[in-house]
């Protein structure tokens, strides 16, 4: 967190210190390619030209093929271009292509300066990989075991990397099909960066990195303003970053703070910190006294921005969670706002209960004492928070009624009905002979709750009759945290379940039916594989980011290669980083069955290309799986992928962690590393030293996407010490019940459209490539949910 503090206090400095607002295809360009593979071009270029009858273009041709027999000099800089693309995957569609044919030489150098790095980030090209055997995979299968024993010891001892003797293979690329980037206009962008911020859903870092850029550089920053922003967190990030830079009034803004809580996130977003409040439980508690209720410097015992010091002079911020997560010290204005916001605010009290201890540490800076006059209800509200222990609230009369099992609890949980639905199912277990009035109450509500939370209920009751293993949770934070427990709870009756199921989809299709028409509407059978991105806080980023949970079918090919990269630490007493790749092999219950990992590298189903244990110039490791190897020698159906740090470090210390996986057609040929091959390339940046980010199911030949940790409980952390948690990972994957997206579109087409089982028939596509994508998480979080 600190780290993550730092990173964004600089960020933000240099932001305010630029005050040139660029040109949107400057800034908007590297977020379109990444996000939905589209380009903007100057504005005299950006319209999509169309050929004559005489210049009929074949688009099933290659692009390389519509260069002119005697090129001008910027068709043969538009050649250099699309060769370079094509190396990385991708190329231009028919109307780009034809819209960059008139440009300038200039400008197709610049697009080549913005295009050619971002794929290369995007699919790992940007580096040089380098494994222990240069050769791979035909060295390492073709030594001894004694062989690569010996080079081991010689590598962990001395240093030293085996020469390569055998002859380098000749180059024989696999088919693969390009990936279009096609042609957009500002519009289309600046749509993109406003779903972000109305998004109905927690965002990554990814895209809160994205609108940052959006809401600094755009130049009327109120095309990416919603009247309302339902998810807080978000709300709370967006005014932060406006406000750091001045771009915002709160009188603007201040329509999206309605609660205590709400002021809480956007004091942590002007401190840097993370406005889900996820960290606020890692705060221990100011025991002390508070003696005078207008002095708010008192009671505390710890530093409100602590620092080590050596000799006289301040080093680095303490990680120590008593002191890593603090306020920063506001601007008196900055403190009226706060405390104005907090004002309006109904009972703050009731709110700032729930964050005690964070309350209390803000208004040592806050210091609402000197503005009690101004502020009298904030300044109430923070002398109570101290003075006293015991605090009447409406959760702690529910907890107390439920206790002593009053049927008036009912009731008056129908006045909060998010509380009355997060307790539906404890309340249907505990109390079976009141499931009438409990059901009445909730449906009587039901119109008062938000889109997601329904979904999560529908989800839940319509799967609640299924038997499975574990009840699955992911906690917030940036953990990429999988909690699962045993499922013990009790059977409901199905009558009770399909009531509640039914009536939750009814009020979705109603609140749907609101909305504009989507006429015939064809959904692909792989969005039921595919869950609906309720909580992307913590995901990873990613060539093509999708939800926990989701199956994705693999490429063509009969190899996996998964590949990682890493370098070590470029300051501190010890720089050096051993990060090491590990494929783990489970049959269908999840139990072990084989590992190829660095203390056994080769198999007859698969090699690893070596160990090695630092990166000053950055490493990579490789693994080769070939899948029917694998099926035909061992009884393995699912190939989980594990990545460590052996060293110690967390992946978010490093400069630079990414892993992924390609599929191959030819493996003993080729470059180590074919960029267009790649299917998954990730990034590794959680607080953790083990990284579980997916498994392959071998038998369906799809990729189930985990972005999960194993905590590191010893300094065992090899995939060998981690059986057990790997097969509980698997078990949880296994009993996931979540909301699919197949589900969802399901219900906007019966609500307001009509399902067609052609894709051509349809008026609007649901699918993983066409249409409205499962990759446009914005846009579904924003207009579909």
């Amino acid at each position: 967190m600190n780290m993550n503090r730092s990173k964004h206090i600089i960020q933000q400095q240099a932001l305010n210190n630029t005050q040139q607002i660029l040109p949107a295809f400057q800034w908007l360009n590297p977020i379109l390619l990444r996000r939905v593979q589209k380009l903007i071009l100057p504005e005299s270029q950006s319209q999509p030209s169309h050929p004559t009858e005489h210049e009929q273009i074949d688009n099933t041709a290659p692009v390389s093929d519509l260069i002119t027999e005697h090129p001008s000099p910027n068709e043969r800089m538009l050649a250099t271009l699309l060769t370079h693309m094509k190396q990385l995957g991708y190329t231009f569609d028919h109307d780009l292509l034809q819209a960059c044919r008139t440009l300038p030489v200039t400008e197709l150098i610049a697009l080549h300066q913005q295009i050619v790095p971002t794929l290369q980030h995007m699919v790992g090209d940007h580096v040089k990989y380098k494994p222990m055997y240069p050769n791979f995979p035909d060295e390492v299968m073709e030594a001894s075991h004694a062989q690569l024993y010996l080079n081991a010891m010689l590598h962990y001892s001395l240093g030293t990397l085996p020469d390569s003797a055998a002859q380098t293979p000749p180059l024989l690329l696999d088919d693969t099909q390009l990936r279009f980037i096609s042609l957009a206009e500002e519009s289309a962008g600046i749509y993109v960066m406003r779903n972000l911020a109305a998004a109905n859903g927690s965002l990554s870092e990814q895209d809160k990195e994205d609108l940052r850029i959006a809401l600094h550089h755009v130049e009327d920053v109120e095309q990416l303003l919603p009247e309302q922003i339902p998810y807080k967190e978000n709300a709370a990030y967006v005014a932060a970053v406006l406000l750091d830079n001045r771009r915002a009034s709160i009188q603007r803004l201040s329509g999206y703070f309605r609660t205590a809580t709400d002021v809480l996130r956007l004091a942590a977003g002007l401190s840097g910190l993370d406005t889900s409040l996820a960290w606020a439980k890692k705060l221990p508690q100011l025991t002390r006294p508070f003696a005078n209720v207008y002095n708010m410097n008192q009671g505390i015992h710890v530093q409100m921005n602590p620092t080590l010091s050596v000799n006289g002079e301040k080093q680095a911020e303490v990680a120590d969670p008593a002191t890593a997560y603090h306020f920063r010290k506001f601007k008196r204005s900055e403190r009226r706002l706060l405390l104005g916001l907090l004002e309006c605010t109904v009972q703050p009290l009731e709110d700032m209960v729930l964050y005690r201890e964070q309350w209390k540490r803000l208004g040592e800076i806050l210091h609402p004492g000197e503005m009690r006059k101004q502020y009298p209800n904030a300044f109430a509200a923070f002398t109570s928070l101290r003075r006293d222990k015991h605090i009447v609230t409406f959760r702690s009369e529910i907890q107390h009624g439920l206790a002593n099992g009053d049927p008036a609890v009912i009731a008056k949980l129908g006045t909060r009905p998010g509380e009355l639905a997060r307790r539906l199912d404890m309340l249907l277990r505990s109390q079976p002979q009141r499931s009438i009035a409990i059901l009445e109450q909730f449906e009587q509500h039901m119109n008062e709750l938000s889109t997601p939370l329904l979904l999560q209920m529908m989800a839940h009751f319509k799967h609640r009759h299924e038997p499975r293993r574990y009840r699955v949770f992911f906690p917030k934070g940036n953990m990429g945290k999988v909690v699962a427990i045993p499922n013990t709870l009790p059977v409901l009756s199905d009558a009770v379940t399909e009531r509640l199921t039914q009536g939750i989809e009814y009020e979705l299709r109603r609140r749907f039916a609101e909305q504009p028409s989507l006429g015939r509407v064809y959904i692909e059978p792989t969005l039921q594989q595919i869950p609906v991105p309720l909580s992307q806080r913590s995901a990873s980023r990613a060539l093509r980011a999708l939800p926990r949970g989701s199956r994705v079918d693999m490429l063509d090919g009969d190899t996996v290669r998964l590949f990682c990269w890493w370098s070590d630490l470029r300051e501190g007493q010890s720089t050096r980083v051993d990060v090491d790749l590990s494929v783990i092999l489970m049959d269908d219950d999840w139990n072990h069955v084989d590992t190829l990992a660095f203390y056994n590298i080769k198999a007859d189903f698969g090699v690893h290309s070596g160990d090695i244990v630092s990166a000053p110039q950055g490493a990579s490791e490789f693994i080769d799986l070939h899948i029917p190897a694998v099926l035909a020698q061992t009884r393995a159906r699912y190939a989980v992928v594990q990545v460590n740090c052996f060293t110690g470090q967390a992946f978010a210390e490093l400069p630079e962690c990414f892993a992924g996986f390609m599929m191959r057609q030819h493996v003993q040929t080729g470059e180590v590393y074919d960029p267009r091959t790649v299917q998954s390339k990730f990034d590794l940046t959680v607080q953790a030293q083990q990284a579980v980010p997916f498994a392959l199911d071998l038998h369906t030949r799809e990729m189930i996407w985990m972005d999960a940790v194993l905590k590191n409980r010893s300094f065992q952390i090899t995939a060998q010490d981690n059986m057990t948690g790997l097969q509980m990972l698997g078990h949880a994957f296994s009993d996931l019940r979540r909301p699919m997206l197949s589900e969802l579109f399901t219900l906007h087409a019966q609500a307001r459209g009509t399902l067609v089982e052609r894709m051509e028939d349809a008026d609007t596509v649901f699918a993983m490539e066409q249409g409205i994508t499962a990759y446009e998480t914005d846009m579904i979080l924003a207009e579909f949910m």
